[in-house]
């Protein structure tokens, strides 16, 4: 073999391996990118599922909250999160939950669909005022058993009595009206005279009977409120609910569930201030807490161990406890009272699925 033949081979080799090794660093890099962009891509998935669950958390705090989240650091990068009503699979309140996650220059998204489920009409509502004692109004009170939406708008044949009491009599004076729904969902406009079909006196509880603690309204221990629930439930925060012994601590508006607990000698909470929506509970161990000449516009379930003089607006439904009220009369004044279905969920869906909302849908 020649010189010139021996250079050429060299060259060749040299060359070959050359482009070898070229291909081989290419790939290198390009497995590296690729590992690198894969990782990047993942954590932008991870980070974007993580502002789901924790805007889902926070909903469980607050149902109300729409906020979400803008460029939050988490996990080695940010996300954003968008949140918005909206129907889904049927569902018109349903919430949706689209949520940005971003690491250098990867980004993935994450979208979930949720909702709360509607709360329920506890046991111890068997009419829009449920009593336990004979009772009265006077005054130009209006207490309506009809089912009314939110916006003041009756929806025919789905409402309740509008009063149901174990008491001998109930009287209407002065320019009291009360209306109601029959039991065969006939609706009754209020008026000034007593109709027995939506007016119901000398009534027998169901055993184990009648309630006599905010927890029993609820149905008690065998339907998942043992004693203590109402109360533990206010003094967490949950949604807004709040626990005082002093009715001036309150923070308005009233949200979730409002535990108010008199003090027993000095039980009455007069001209109280019920501003708000959910649950307004006045008890204390002694049974003899007053929730007396209250004011303003509550949606939601009231419950007390004795009420006087109900004045403002109240959506919802609401239970005395006393066997023997301190006043006697329901109200004097000038209130509206009226039933509705839907103040009454709104305000027992905290307990529905928990505090957090349910899942419908949930995809990258």
């Amino acid at each position: 073999m020649t010189g010139r033949a021996i250079i050429l081979i060299v060259a060749g080799i040299i060359i070959i391996s050359g482009v070898i090794l070229y291909r081989i660093e290419a790939s290198s890099t390009s497995i590296v990118a690729n590992a690198s962009g894969y990782f990047k891509m993942q954590s932008a998935r991870n980070i974007a599922q993580s502002g789901v669950n924790l805007s889902l958390r926070q909903l469980g705090y607050n149902h109300a909250w729409r906020t979400g989240f803008s460029s939050l650091t988490m996990l080695g990068g940010t996300v954003s999160v968008r949140l918005f009503d909206t129907t889904f699979a049927g569902i018109s309140t349903a919430i949706g939950v689209r949520s940005t996650g971003t690491v250098q220059d990867s980004s993935a998204t994450s979208t979930a669909f949720c909702y709360f489920p509607p709360g329920l009409l506890p046991i111890g509502v068997k009419g829009l005022f449920t009593l336990h004692a004979t009772n009265q109004i006077n005054g130009g009170i209006i207490i309506d058993g009809r089912n009314y939406d939110l916006s003041g708008n009756v929806i025919p044949g789905t409402g309740i009595y509008g009063i149901w009491t174990t008491g001998d009599t109930f009287a209407i004076g002065g320019s009291g009206q009360v209306g109601g729904t029959t039991s065969g969902g006939v609706d009754i406009p209020p008026s000034g005279s007593v109709d027995t079909s939506i007016v119901k006196i000398k009534q027998v509880f169901p055993p184990p009977g009648f309630p006599n603690t905010p927890d029993s309204v609820f149905g008690g221990e065998s339907y998942g409120y043992p004693e203590g629930t109402l109360k533990a439930v206010a003094q967490s925060g949950i949604a807004g609910s709040q626990y005082v012994t002093n009715p001036a601590l309150l923070k308005y508006p009233l949200r979730g569930v409002t535990y108010v607990e008199m003090p027993v000698g000095s039980p009455s909470w007069n001209s109280a201030t019920i501003t708000g929506t959910g649950i307004l509970i006045v008890h204390n161990s002694a049974k003899n807490a007053i929730l007396e000449n209250a004011t303003q516009t509550f949606m939601g379930v009231v419950v007390a161990d004795d009420i006087v003089h109900v004045h403002g607006t109240v959506y919802g439904a609401i239970v005395d406890l006393s066997t023997s009220p301190s006043g006697n009369v329901l109200g004097n004044g000038s209130a509206v009272i009226r039933f509705s279905r839907k103040a009454i969920q709104n305000a027992t869906s905290i307990f529905t699925n928990g505090t957090q909302p349910k899942v419908i849908a949930w995809w990258e």
